[in-house]
This record gives structure tokens, C-alpha cells and sequence, in this order.
């Protein structure tokens, strides 16, 4: 009975999830490695635990034959791994995503950047430059280096849209910096940290950004040669946050070790 009743949870979060992972596609148009390897774990996960007669049976015919023992044994390996890897690096994506910044802070925010629309900040750029807005407000010593070129869509570039957002929202124009020639999270860091140096900003920063995208930072400011303190300064999400969530948080399973391996 018990494992009838934790089959059947299996199979229903799985079925979520499916849903979760497809709304961002067909809403918003978020396709990306993030939505198509959920669903398809999701699918796997109602394959063994949903169809179990179905499973025996495929299990079955594999261990008819040797070669079918071996590729069924190997299988089971690489699925303990991949799992094993995932509780590992959703850990230390939790754990390096709540390294607030002790108050007040001086840390200089580094801002990262994100699509901007024809019609202004994307969602995810607004919740940056809302983040960054609240921390500047809490720590009136600090200033922002706002970082992100202009992409062949965009009708100006993420650092001036975040600029010009901000101060018209009241942050003071003096306390933002910008860095508008980054195509990507490397040159965020890597072009922003040469500002903070050239101008004697304080070496100590705070990356503004998605909290499942922090430990990914993280790991770019450290080989881009970051040896002073980061902490993290996380984006609240709202309603487009949370229904994408899961696809980029699964995307960052997948960019982590490519980001490790270069």
C-alpha cells in the first residue's frame, strides 16, 4: 500500500512538473536545455513508477541476454549519478543563492544584465533593477555597476535601460556606473570588476542577480580573478519568476559543469 501511495506522488508531481516545465514555452516563449531535459526526467519518472507492468516487462526482455544486463546495470548507475549530481548542485546553488551581505554594506552591487523589450525592461530586468534599487536603498555607502551591451533585438543596451530606470525610480544618478559592452555573464563580471579596480570602487561585491543563477556567478567571478568577499543579492521573484523558475534552475544543473570545464 505504501508503495502504491508513493508511485502515485511520484507520478503527480511528475505531472506537474511537466506543466511547469511547458507553461514558460507557451506563455512567454522560454524555450530552452532547461525545459526539454525536465520534462523529459518528468516522463522518464511516470515511466517507471506510473506503467510498473509495462516496466518489468522492458526489464525483462533487457535481461534476456547479457549485453541487455550490462546496458540495464549501467543505466541504473548513470541514473544514480545524475541524481546523486543534482542533490549536490541544487545544495550548493541553495546555499551560495542566501549569502546575503552583512548590514550595512559597502559591497559594490554588480548588476547583471537581461533582455530588454521594445517596450522597455523584460521581467527578469525588472526584477534586477529592482533588487539592486533595495539594496543601494538599505546601504547608502554602496554604488552599482550596472553591466549589459545591447543585443541585435534591443533598442538600447541592458546597462542604459537599468540606468535609466533606476534613477527615475530616485537612485541617485552618481551612484550608478555603467557597463554597456558585455555579451554575456564572463564579460559582466570580467568588465565590471576592471571598473570597480580602475575606479578604486570597494573591491568587495555583490552580484545582483537569480538566486539559482548565483552559484554559476560565483564560479566566473572567481576565474575571472575576483579574490575578494561576493555575496549575493537575489531578485524577488514574481509571477513570470516563479513560473520559469524551474526550467532555469534545471538549465544551470546542465551550464554549471560546461562553466567548470572551460
Amino acid at each position: 500500500m505504501i508503495k502504491k501511495i508513493f508511485r502515485i506522488l511520484i507520478c503527480l508531481l511528475s505531472l506537474l512538473f511537466i506543466v511547469w516545465f511547458i507553461a514558460p514555452a507557451v506563455l512567454y516563449r522560454v524555450l530552452n536545455i532547461g525545459n526539454i531535459v525536465g520534462v523529459l526526467i518528468c516522463v522518464f519518472l511516470i515511466f517507471r513508477f506510473g506503467t510498473e507492468k509495462l516496466y518489468n516487462s522492458f526489464k525483462e526482455k533487457l535481461f534476456k541476454n547479457k549485453v541487455g544486463k550490462v546496458v540495464y546495470r549501467i543505466l541504473t548507475v548513470l541514473a544514480c549519478i545524475c541524481l546523486a549530481y543534482a542533490v549536490i548542485i541544487s545544495s550548493l546553488m541553495a546555499f551560495f543563492g542566501i549569502k546575503a551581505p552583512t548590514s550595512p554594506s559597502d559591497n559594490t552591487a554588480v548588476v547583471l544584465g537581461a533582455q530588454v523589450k521594445p517596450w522597455g525592461p523584460s521581467a527578469l530586468l525588472w526584477q534586477r533593477i529592482h533588487a539592486a534599487e533595495k539594496y543601494l536603498g538599505e546601504n547608502p555607502d554602496a554604488v552599482a555597476v550596472v553591466t549589459g551591451g545591447k543585443g541585435d533585438d534591443e533598442i538600447m543596451s541592458e546597462a542604459q535601460c537599468m540606468y535609466e530606470n533606476m534613477v527615475k525610480d530616485g537612485v541617485k544618478a552618481d551612484r550608478i556606473i555603467k557597463e554597456d559592452k558585455a555579451t554575456n555573464t564572463k564579460e559582466n563580471i570580467e568588465f565590471s570588476y576592471k571598473i570597480i579596480k580602475d575606479k578604486k570602487l570597494c573591491p568587495d561585491i555583490a552580484i545582483v542577480t537569480d538566486s539559482y543563477h548565483q552559484f554559476r556567478a560565483r564560479i566566473i567571478a572567481r576565474k575571472q580573478g575576483v579574490t575578494d568577499d561576493i555575496s549575493a543579492v537575489n531578485t524577488q521573484n514574481g509571477f513570470i519568476g516563479l513560473v520559469c523558475y524551474p526550467t532555469y534552475f534545471v538549465r544551470e544543473w546542465l551550464a554549471i559543469p560546461v562553466e567548470l570545464l572551460k
